[in-house]
């Protein structure tokens, strides 16, 4: 019996940004060789289809299973209605629960193996918090619904992979959120992924300090030698962890080169690194979820959507990282 083929589910995101832009396009790009279904409004996506004057051909699927059939010559698309009056570059909040049902789809058919993993589009997450209340984000919604307890934000490129250790918080929380267990919670599931996800059995993992200088033994802040260094310490038997180093040179060349990963105290600390040494190819990667998840790594861009500017490198990026992280867990379970 031929073993059918599980393509990978890719969320419509918010459909007044670049998402629907930038899965015709990676689909038209014909980089991706394994199939993949877009979950979205096929009557939406065929306008758009027609306002970028691109030739896409479209396949409404009912099963996941049927974009193996028809994803060389079609974009697959499980339908998801979008309101009527929706329009690029006007965010509507009448489709919150249209953009979270296509999440909640995508996760249901990766949990019950008709699909590989999840790919998710770009959101606005004041959109979506009118349907789910307290939504910060996808990493820590999908991780509920999973029920995935341990799990981090990674960014990753052929350069490096970052992790925030706060993720979605405002910058005057993140020094009481820092903790012992935060941080060798997050460096054990950090070195788990690489050695399972990546393939990688002796991963080196950098961490960052919070403050300037990482902390000038005190005098800019007690942090590090209170918490950070102490968490890393009690771990140097079981892993290659070393810090902290202030967050200024942690991204050196030679860096880059030694380490597999960088843990950052807090959000803007591991992205504003990673997207400048390479913005277009960065992935957003759930480390620990117990499905595979993976986004590009910006925003809606409703203030491009309009213009059809929009580059798909990062969710080609994505899509293929999904595949190549699935196989390595089934390699190494």
């Amino acid at each position: 019996m031929k073993k059918i083929i599980q393509p990978i589910a890719v969320t419509m995101g918010d459909p007044s940004g670049v998402g629907v832009e930038i899965t015709l396009k990676a689909w038209k790009n014909n980089k991706i060789k394994k199939p993949f279904f877009l979950i979205h409004d096929y009557a939406y996506v065929q306008s758009i289809v027609k306002k970028m004057k691109i030739k896409v051909p479209l396949k409404i699927i009912n099963e996941p299973y049927q974009a193996n059939k028809f994803y060389k010559k079609f974009l697959p698309i499980y339908q998801v209605d979008v309101h009527k009056k929706t329009q690029l570059g006007k965010p509507n909040k009448e489709n919150a629960n249209a953009i979270l049902r296509s999440i909640d789809i995508a996760l249901k058919f990766v949990q019950n193996g008709q699909a590989l993993a999840m790919v998710t589009n770009p959101i606005a997450k004041d959109i979506v918090n009118l349907a789910s209340k307290n939504f910060s984000g996808h990493t820590e919604y999908l991780a509920k619904k999973s029920k995935s307890k341990n799990f981090c934000m990674m960014l990753m490129n052929t350069s490096i992979k970052v992790v925030p250790l706060t993720i979605h918080i405002p910058l005057k929380k993140v020094s009481h959120s820092i903790s012992k267990k935060l941080i060798t919670d997050t460096l054990k599931i950090i070195n788990q992924s690489i050695k399972i996800d990546f393939g990688n059995k002796k991963p080196k993992i950098l961490v960052t300090g919070l403050n300037p200088h990482a902390g000038e033994n005190g005098l800019l802040g007690n942090e590090e030698k209170n918490i950070i260094a102490p968490a890393i310490n009690s771990l140097k038997k079981t892993m290659k962890v070393y810090g902290p180093i202030s967050a200024d040179s942690a991204f050196t060349t030679e860096n880059l080169r030694k380490y597999d990963a960088v843990l950052c105290m807090y959000h803007d600390q591991a992205l504003i690194p990673i997207k400048t040494i390479d913005f277009y190819n960065t992935v957003n990667y759930t480390a620990g979820l117990k499905v595979v998840r993976t986004s590009p790594d910006h925003g809606t861009g409703f203030d491009i959507a309009t213009k059809f500017v929009a580059n798909e490198n990062s969710l080609v990026a994505a899509i293929k990282s999904a595949a190549k992280i699935k196989n390595n867990r089934d390699s190494n379970n």
